[in-house]
């Protein structure tokens, strides 16, 4: 019997990765979630009663109970909000930090087959090229790139099999309100003016890639990945997929789908967001050079925003 560890199942990446596994394999899974920050109980609810799925309350910031060896973990809990760690960094960067160490002191004490980090593209900043070195730009995306280093310095140290991936701007539905595609559809549907970011008068740009690509290149990356010496560099993969548009483009993409009508200004982000990445680089694409296919468009991706 396969046993999985998934941190962060009650927030969006977590929970379709959970449908995802569940769907296509016979794992069972073990789902931790303390439900104080951006995790929604509606997003497990189906799976009550479902043998393969054990859901336990735990805030991942402190000590983990004892549960036993995992084949893998995927540690996908995080703080995630940009806006956020910049009116409050503090709290917000502990969490991260501190939740990190106690997933991997669980893994340094029943070490699994492999441990996936799950990041972002935003601890590169802003780069033209597809990069690995970690240069991020706000409170957030620093706690993604420590997170990124402790990894590595538990996997040398401790000899913990562990990888990096990294993704761009994920979009899917049960998205919070709080992500700008959520948002702007929110916006959107009860006909408000939507606020398009530029610097310098050059509208920012994103990748934006749908949560079941991503969903589909963690699992791919755990049927696929062979393990590395210890002392070589923390593998790093790019879940890829989707497309790159900038904020206004996105927004009438957004507002196409939906059949509505769009409004907007575009005003300087330098009065409403400090320390600002014009765009992020291409994350790299490794895991389609060893096969993977992502298996959604973009447009695909947003049609939940049709329901």
């Amino acid at each position: 019997m396969t046993r999985v560890l998934l941190t962060g199942a009650s927030g969006l990446v977590g929970s379709h990765v959970l449908d995802y596994i569940i769907d296509h394999s016979d794992w069972d899974v073990v789902c931790l979630s303390s439900w104080r920050h951006r995790g929604n109980p509606k997003r497990l609810q189906k799976y009550a009663d479902d043998d393969r799925v054990f859901i336990m309350t735990h805030d991942l910031t402190g000590v983990m109970p004892d549960l036993g060896p995992f084949d893998y973990i995927l540690n996908i809990a995080s703080e995630s909000h940009v806006d956020r760690s910049i009116s409050d960094p503090v709290p917000f960067v502990e969490n991260n930090i501190s939740l990190m160490l106690q997933v991997l002191e669980y893994a340094r004490k029943y070490p699994p087959k492999l441990l996936i980090q799950f990041s972002t593209d935003e601890v590169f900043g802003h780069t033209e090229e597809i990069s690995d070195v970690l240069w991020p730009s706000n409170p957030y995306a620093a706690s993604k790139a420590s997170q990124e280093l402790i990894v590595s310095a538990y996997r040398k140290t401790y000899g913990i099999q562990a990888v990096v991936t990294n993704s761009n701007n994920i979009i899917g539905e049960g998205q919070d309100a709080e992500k700008y595609v959520a948002k702007l559809a929110v916006q959107i549907k009860n006909g408000e003016t939507v606020t398009v970011h530029a610097q310098n008068g050059e509208i920012g740009r994103r990748r934006y890639n749908p949560v079941e690509n991503v969903s589909a290149g963690l699992m791919f990356l755990i049927d696929n990945y062979e393990p590395v010496d210890q002392h070589a560099r923390t593998p790093r993969f790019g879940l890829t997929g989707g497309r790159e548009l900038d904020n206004l483009e996105i927004a009438k993409l957004v507002a196409k789908v939906m059949g509505k009508e769009l409004k907007y200004e575009v005003i300087d982000v330098a009065t409403v967001r400090p320390g600002y990445d014009q765009r992020y680089p291409k994350v790299n694409t490794k895991l389609e050079e060893m096969g993977f296919i992502p298996p959604q468009t973009l447009e695909e991706g947003l049609e939940w925003l049709t329901k």
